[in-house]
């Protein structure tokens, strides 16, 4: 590559990162820069700033003195990370704003690593982990429950951990290796720590890479044995202590089996491929511009597809690890978008192995002609400067989902006395209302 190229190479990718910062400030900043939240999210913020201002415990976390005065509904470690940013940055809504922005950050990390570290082969593609980051932002699973605080969110970032170590050691002799293996089922541990049983679909990894490449068979099996016992290993430890094991008894009792059994309310489906038709709904964009990118290559090719055998198996190989963290979902009827969340970034990368010999294909015709730079750098420019004006006119706004019940709350917590007992009467039991007011120390 010549000194005159790398640069045409080096200016073009600023573009493109630049436009993943419009599509932040399109997407993610409005609801990061308001006042209100998803339902889900305000009740876990209000739980954590309990903790963080010594109202219940790790192992028994406090809603309200009067509803889920215990909380078993998830495992805590959510709580115990949020409570932290509570306590660093006090008791505010900017809080958990931060710690919101926080998770999204390290998930965008992880995803880029990973990226880089299954495409170290090939210099052009390492470069390009614009390509999965644009791809994951641009569903709706994503630039929905990021802002809302969901714990997916948090739980995404110990699974795509678990997977990064595995990922390496694939490339590593032997003791290195288990190693590394030992770690992902570590983090595997602090996934079910954060959302249970869910988090635990790294395990399928090992078998996948059989089913796609037809290693060693006897191989797979120990690494697999390995990780679960890490896992296991873990998970022992925690019960020999009185309180984490009344905890779980708990939990698995009145979350996992219950939602198994279909006696849940909330959330739950009439069909259990609801989850599918969610995973649908959440990717047109990004489905969009991937067929956008295959049928431009294939014209500007001479009527060619651009596909490469070997990132066409590596993509197999990421979509099979998504769908093993999406399909499962379905034992249960109890089921949500936002419960992808965790596989959304093994689809964008998946989607983006595909599709990146072709985008490279395009790329390097645009970066034929440098005049290419100017005509495409100050239009995203603009749209960087337009999405940014946008999305800081949410500063001191109030979400309209939520603004009736934060004035509400706004306009008497004055004539309230601090940590009281509130007598609501309604028709219909206020989620939000009561985090809201509890979020004010009421």
């Amino acid at each position: 590559m010549t000194p005159t190229t790398y640069k045409k190479k080096v200016l073009f990718d600023k573009i493109y990162w630049l436009l993943i910062l419009c599509f932040f400030f399109l997407l993610f900043a409005p609801n990061l820069l308001r006042e209100g939240m998803f339902v889900d999210g305000i009740w876990y913020a209000t739980i954590s700033n309990n903790l963080a201002n010594g109202f219940g415990s790790l192992w028994k976390p406090l809603f309200t003195n009067t509803i889920f005065p215990e909380f078993y509904e998830h495992p805590p470690l959510v709580f115990w990370i949020q409570s932290l940013f509570f306590k660093i940055f006090g008791s505010s809504f900017w809080t958990e704003r931060i710690c919101c922005i926080s998770i999204f950050i390290l998930t965008s990390s992880l995803i880029t690593k990973i990226w880089k570290i299954i495409n170290t082969d090939n210099p052009d593609y390492k470069q390009a982990s614009y390509v999965p980051i644009s791809l994951w932002m641009l569903n709706f699973q994503t630039f929905f429950s990021y802002p809302n605080n969901v714990l997916e969110c948090t739980l995404t970032v110990f699974t795509l951990l678990a997977i990064y170590f595995l990922i390496k050691s694939l490339s590593y002799p032997k003791k290195q290796s288990y190693l590394f293996i030992f770690l992902s089922g570590i983090f595997v541990f602090l996934g079910a720590m954060c959302k249970g049983a869910v988090a635990l679909f790294p395990f399928a990894f090992f078998p996948l890479h059989f089913l796609v490449y037809r290693n060693n068979f006897k191989d797979i099996i120990l690494k697999t044995v390995l990780i679960t016992a890490s896992f296991s290993i873990c998970f022992l430890i925690i019960l020999q202590f009185g309180e984490a094991k009344a905890f779980f008894v708990k939990y698995i009792d009145n979350q996992i089996i219950k939602s198994i059994l279909g006696f849940r309310v909330e959330n739950m489906r009439e069909s259990r491929f609801y989850i599918l038709n969610a995973l649908f709904k959440g990717i047109p964009v990004t489905l969009g511009i991937c067929i956008l990118i295959l049928v431009a290559a294939f014209y500007t090719n001479k009527k060619r597809w651009i596909l490469n055998r070997f990132h066409n198996k590596k993509s197999l190989f990421y979509f099979l690890l998504a769908l093993s963290g999406s399909l499962p979902i379905m034992i249960s009827l109890k089921q949500a978008g936002y419960y992808l969340v965790p596989s959304t970034p093994l689809f964008s990368i998946a989607l983006a192995l595909f599709i990146s010999p072709s985008f490279l294909f395009l790329k390097e015709q645009l970066e034929k002609q440098e005049k290419n730079y100017k005509r495409f750098l100050w239009p995203v420019i603009l749209l960087l400067i337009i999405s940014i004006g946008l999305a800081f006119q949410n500063i001191g706004t109030i979400d309209k989902r939520d603004r009736d019940r934060i004035n509400f709350v706004n306009n008497t917590k004055s004539l309230i006395p601090t940590n009281s007992t509130i007598n609501i009467k309604s028709t219909k039991f206020q989620h939000s209302l009561h985090a809201f007011f509890k979020e004010s120390n009421l």
